[in-house]
């Protein structure tokens, strides 16, 4: 039995620069500091693994680029076995993208419910920053009325948090196992 047969695997998707990248840098660093801007990333290439062994999770980050989003739903034997946490990030900001990531979402979570059936599913409407005004585009509001009714008819909880980098404290929240399991069961 290997080390990482005890680690809870989590996927963390979403489209290209939704923030799952820089979400995954702050999980690793313990003595986070806000930035005054947002950190220069480079694009993940296909999937990084972050192995968090204080907290016993596998982080799996998959490129939000189309052409790697088409790869993992062409080959979901490859990714989506044994997934304990399905993290689906939303950029509350990109309203262009807006309906293709419900549709991501959507043929996500139809290969994750096929090779991980009790994956729990977590939604975080992400850079949430200080300058940020839902009340002119409320995206929140709108993926939600895309992704509610297709999650209502196959009985499926989730949880759903309001994250950004500029508040450390949202995104710990989001990542508390503890709090995901009392709340969506285990």
């Amino acid at each position: 039995m290997s080390k990482e047969d005890n680690k809870k695997k989590i996927i963390i998707m979403g489209m290209e620069n939704a923030g799952k990248s820089t979400i995954v840098k702050y999980l690793k660093i313990s003595n986070y500091e806000i930035p005054e801007n947002p950190p220069d990333m480079n694009p993940t290439n296909k999937v990084e693994r972050t192995v968090l062994a204080d907290k016993n999770l596998i982080i799996w980050d998959f490129g939000g680029q189309e052409v790697y989003r088409n790869e993992y739903l062409e080959k979901p034997e490859s990714y989506f076995h044994s997934v304990s946490y399905f993290y689906y990030v939303i950029d509350v900001q990109d309203y262009y993208r807006l309906f293709s990531s419900a549709m991501y979402f959507m043929a996500i979570y139809n290969v994750i419910s096929k090779y991980s059936l009790d994956a729990r599913i977590v939604l975080l409407f992400h850079k949430w920053d200080p300058e940020f005004d839902p009340k002119k585009k409320n995206l929140k509001e709108k993926f939600l009325e895309k992704v509610q009714p297709y999650l209502e008819k196959r009985n499926t909880a989730y949880l759903m948090f309001d994250t950004s980098i500029f508040s450390p404290n949202t995104i710990k929240s989001a990542f508390n196992i503890d709090l995901i399991k009392t709340n969506i069961g285990l």
